[in-house]
């Protein structure tokens, strides 16, 4: 049994020091004494609260197996007292106390590890603001090692020139109807058969269709990746050795513009690959909507678990228009709890359908507890977005500003218990998919409360305004400043770059360069993503004895 220093008197801790350690050793423990005692009592003052943390957390990294239950408690302690919370840079104090924790957790075994993770995760359901994310994004740096690995890609630079009569079984006069959806040529032959071309769109794109027809491939012949029933995939087409192929005869129908040289995979689709659950078209019931859901809640829990991410169930941003200048592109990182630029247009077409997944471009290995924890939010965040939108598609046109100027409210589409109960499901499908048991109670008690405040948000377009810096239209060519602003329904242009411009794109989910105006959405992704990442290092932990 472990005895900590700590716990004994000074005098006695001391003696049996000298006794068992070099001199240099028994200071060291007897400082680390005195330190727990002055954070117990309750330091005022800030500098010297960090000070003191930064000590306790250098002596535990350098002596973890002198740790013991009171240090543990004097760090938990701490993070929990709400002595601090109003300082302005708090996090880092609470941040640097659960990340010397986490560090010790992964050193110790149990039952010590499981202490230290249970004590954590305790103080998720109490927390709030800087607290909430120091001890998420702490418990998101525990250890965990993903089961699957990358699947091997052809080399995309060799690219099969192919007729498309050569490439799709039949000849041009079989065809029997071609589409076009998006960047995606769908090609019903004869009998039932069906094959997708989709094309690239820029010469790094072809890159990303080599490694969807290789994820595919390896989906195809590695079932045991997902042990997930039900979950089907596109069979890839191979020819000639190839995966990728340019189409070197002309393509039916209105073919977009934005294509790259006619460069592309071709696959065969699953029954149901086309079958959104928020179609505004959509006449099945809510039954099999929430089927839906909780399938591929199900199968993403799964696939992530071991590493293999969708990293774009939806298109989420901060700011769109800001992309071409911000370091991030304008991409949406959960975690800083900003605006969510035009939510509804994210969900018209999720990468998740009826069949499964989708658009297996966006999958990518991870292998660090950070990317783990970022995108469990990130998934989660985009299912919760996408059952508000099936809500709102009852009715798609009521959107924006009324006549008179008022924000369109939509409030009364939203059937409360039924979009509670769906965002339950999915959160406990989701969990078990990841963890292989339900979802805390604790965490469920919450859905309530995240409910109403989504239904207020989602169904009330009080932002709708985004702006168009100066800065942001000079880095536009004239076409394509003109392009933009037509696509945005302005009719007149101003000049170029003399006046920033107030537009109408949304509904976004917080005023324009503001917070979400949900929070109470974050807290659960915060909470809900820590609490996973936790139970996959003890699950690992666990298996590795």
């Amino acid at each position: 049994m472990k005895l900590s220093l700590c716990k004994l008197p000074l005098h006695e801790s001391v003696a049996d020091c000298l006794q068992t350690r070099p001199i240099d050793d028994c200071h060291e423990q007897t400082e680390l004494c005195r330190t727990q005692a002055l954070i117990n009592r309750g330091i005022k003052d800030f500098s010297g609260a960090y000070m003191a943390v930064k000590y306790v957390a250098g002596h535990m990294d350098k002596y973890p197996d002198t740790i013991g239950a009171d240090t543990v408690n004097t760090l938990t302690g701490l993070i929990r007292s709400p002595r601090f919370e109003k300082q302005k840079q708090s996090y880092f104090l609470f941040h640097e106390a659960a990340e010397a924790l986490i560090r010790l957790a992964a050193r110790v075994k149990e039952p010590l590890s499981k202490s230290i993770i249970q004590a954590l995760n305790d103080i998720l359901y109490t927390s709030h603001g800087k607290r909430l994310r120091a001890v998420n994004q702490a418990l998101g740096e525990l250890p965990w090692e993903p089961a699957a690995s990358d699947p091997w890609v052809m080399d995309p630079l060799s690219v099969l020139p192919v007729d498309l009569n050569g490439l799709v079984p039949g000849s041009a006069a079989e065809l029997k109807q071609t589409r076009w959806q998006g960047r995606s040529l769908i090609i019903n032959t004869s009998g039932t058969a069906c094959v997708v071309l989709k094309f690239a769109t820029s010469a790094d794109n072809i890159t990303d269709l080599a490694r969807e027809a290789a994820w595919l491939t390896r989906l195809q012949s590695s079932g045991g990746d997902m042990a997930a029933g039900g979950f089907d995939t596109p069979v890839p087409i191979e020819y000639k050795g190839h995966r990728v192929f340019t189409i070197t005869s002309d393509l039916p129908g209105d073919t977009p513009s934005f294509l790259y040289k006619q460069h592309c995979i071709a696959f065969s689709p699953c029954p149901g690959y086309y079958e959104y659950p928020n179609d505004p078209g959509c006449l099945q019931p809510m039954s099999w909507t929430r089927d839906v859901f909780i399938k591929n809640a199900r199968i993403l829990g799964q696939m992530t678990v071991k590493g293999i991410v969708h990293t774009a169930l939806i298109p989420l941003f901060h700011n769109r228009v800001q992309q071409r200048r911000r370091n991030d592109q304008g991409a949406y990182l959960w975690e800083h709890a900003g605006r969510l630029d035009q939510w509804l247009d994210s969900c018209q077409y999720p990468n998740f359908a009826r069949s499964g997944p989708r658009d297996f471009e966006h999958i990518e290995q991870i292998d660090t507890g950070a990317g783990l924890r970022h995108y469990i939010g990130e998934h989660l965040l985009s299912f919760i977005l996408v059952i508000g939108s099936v809500f709102r598609n009852k009715a798609p046109d009521r959107r924006g500003l009324t006549p008179d100027a008022t924000p369109e409210d939509t409030r009364d589409l939203f059937d409360g218990a039924a979009f509670e109960s769906m965002i339950a499901d999915v959160s406990e499908n989701y969990f078990k998919g990841l963890c292989k048991t339900g979802l805390p109670q604790e965490l469920l008690q919450t859905i309530p409360r995240l409910t109403r405040a989504l239904i207020q948000t989602m169904g009330y377009d009080e932002h709708m305004e985004e702006v168009l810096r100066i800065q942001d239209q000079n880095r536009m060519a004239e076409e394509q400043y003109h392009q933009f602003l037509y696509q945005r329904g302005v009719k007149i242009i101003p000049p170029k770059g003399q006046t920033d411009i107030l537009l109408s794109t949304g509904p976004h989910l917080g005023g324009f360069n503001q917070s979400i105006s949900v929070p109470e959405l974050i807290e659960y992704l915060f909470r809900f993503s820590a609490l996973a990442v936790s139970h996959c290092f003890l699950n690992g932990k666990r298996m590795s004895g």
